[in-house]
């Protein structure tokens, strides 16, 4: 039987992971169209809304579909290799990868737009070690968006979105960490 400290710890880990989710995704809801910041404007889906599910081929040569992968939370990444604000998100993707338990967290980066040799060569070159999937025709990004790289989605274990970043910021980045490890830490106290 939890005690009231153990119940009082869950509340504020839920609490502070829907304030930053809140803080990760703005108020867009206040604004008409016209006044939403234009990432906003090319997000496909929102917080809350259950993930679309997809199949992508890594480069290993596995299949994975993201409904396959629910009771884990997934980070969700679209990158391009061109982009220099991908480099940095996909070095801070590296960096935090051991930090959180691998039977409950996982990672799925996927490429948007570019072949499968040239994705190869560049998560060769970088030497980064999470899965790495080919969007060549961007497909699956357009379920999710329709502009701007890199792109972040954190799916929770039941397959709905519970934060979600446009292009690079630390800030943000470290944000979206908070929330991963608020999740773990309330699914493991449940």
């Amino acid at each position: 039987m939890p005690t009231f400290d153990d119940v009082m710890r869950i509340i504020y880990n839920i609490l502070v992971a829907l304030l930053l989710s809140v803080s990760v995704v703005g108020c867009s809801a206040m604004y008409d169209q016209e006044a939403m910041p234009s990432h906003d404007r090319t997000t496909l889906v929102r917080v809350g809304a259950l993930a679309p599910d997809f199949t992508v081929t890594t480069l290993d040569g596995k299949s994975v579909t993201l409904s396959q992968l629910q009771g884990r939370l997934v980070l969700l990444v679209f990158f391009a290799s061109w982009s220099t604000d991908c480099h940095k998100q996909l070095d801070a993707v590296e960096a935090i990868q051991d930090n959180f338990d691998s039977d409950r967290f996982t990672t799925l980066v996927l490429s948007c737009g570019e072949e499968l040799d040239k994705v190869r060569d560049f998560i060769a070159q970088r030497k980064y070690t999470f899965p790495v999937g080919v969007d060549t025709d961007r497909a699956i990004y357009s379920l999710y968006a329709t502009e701007y790289l890199p792109r972040c989605f954190v799916i929770d274990p039941f397959g709905r979105i519970v934060a979600l970043s446009a292009e690079y910021s630390a800030e943000e980045f470290h944000i979206l960490c908070d929330i991963i490890a608020s999740q773990l830490s309330v699914g493991e106290q449940l």
